[in-house]
């Protein structure tokens, strides 16, 4: 399975190493070299990926992600599909059914929207079709990204929720990983053991959640007794206005 690349930022590394780190081969992952900042070169000089100059040069591969982003995002698109006449991801913005018309025949376009670990394959994509694309596009482009992580296919007008839930808040967890190892240290843990504590932390709850199907509530419940320093703490989080921050945060990121 050959895959291409426009952009080599960070999204567009991540998805790359999740692919790596899923046995695919280096060499058929083409990446196109054309940013002031030689980032893709870089990128590909590092992990041995095949390095190309030209859109015809992606004439092998089963689909072409274009991760950059900006209002560049639609022109790439549009000279891509004079080139290249396959399947088109992008992780940016662009109107499915409008870009779709201006592509030739031939050529499919959907949008992607993956998190950063993927990069370990442990992430989410959240991807978005024409509501009437072939199935076998859906499963091939189901395909590329399962090797990372889960998949949610979803309407293109909640991709912006699906993607904040997914693609954000990562960085709003690492903000409070960062904020938790500043107590625990204050506390007297050692920076490194509070960094892997909170992280190790994390891991477990999120296995539970996902094995035991239960609702957060109950969840919370089994580790709060009464009186104890749990609901002390969750108490405290709830004066401090720890759920509506969250809220709003994400109401923040998805407008």
């Amino acid at each position: 399975m050959k895959i291409g690349f426009i952009g080599a930022g960070k999204i567009g590394a991540a998805i790359i190493k999740g692919l790596l780190n899923a046995k695919n081969p280096s060499e058929d992952i083409y990446v196109f070299d054309g940013g002031q900042h030689h980032t893709a070169q870089k990128l590909a000089a590092k992990l041995h990926l095949t390095l190309i100059n030209n859109y015809d040069d992606f004439k092998d591969c089963q689909a072409v992600v274009v991760a950059v982003g900006g209002s560049i995002t639609a022109t790439i698109i549009k000279n891509l599909g004079q080139k290249y006449h396959g399947i088109i991801l992008s992780t940016g913005g662009g109107d499915l059914t409008q870009i779709n018309e201006n592509l030739p025949q031939g050529t499919t376009f959907a949008k992607v929207v993956p998190n950063t670990p993927v990069q370990v394959g442990a992430g989410i994509t959240v991807i978005s079709f024409l509501p009437d694309e072939k199935p076998e596009i859906i499963a091939a482009v189901k395909k590329i990204f399962t090797q990372m992580g889960a998949v949610y296919v979803v309407p293109e007008n909640l991709l912006g929720i699906y993607g904040t839930i997914a693609g954000c808040t990562p960085a709003y967890v690492d903000l409070m990983v960062a904020a938790l190892s500043d107590a625990a240290v204050q506390n007297g843990v050692k920076r490194a053991e509070s960094y892997e504590i909170v992280n190790q932390m994390l891991l477990g709850t999120s296995k539970l959640a996902l094995a035991s199907k239960k609702l957060p509530e109950e969840l919370k419940d089994e580790v709060t007794t009464p009186g104890g320093s749990t609901i002390r703490g969750v108490t405290k989080l709830e004066e401090m206005g720890f759920r509506n921050a969250l809220i709003q945060a994400v109401n923040a990121s998805v407008n």
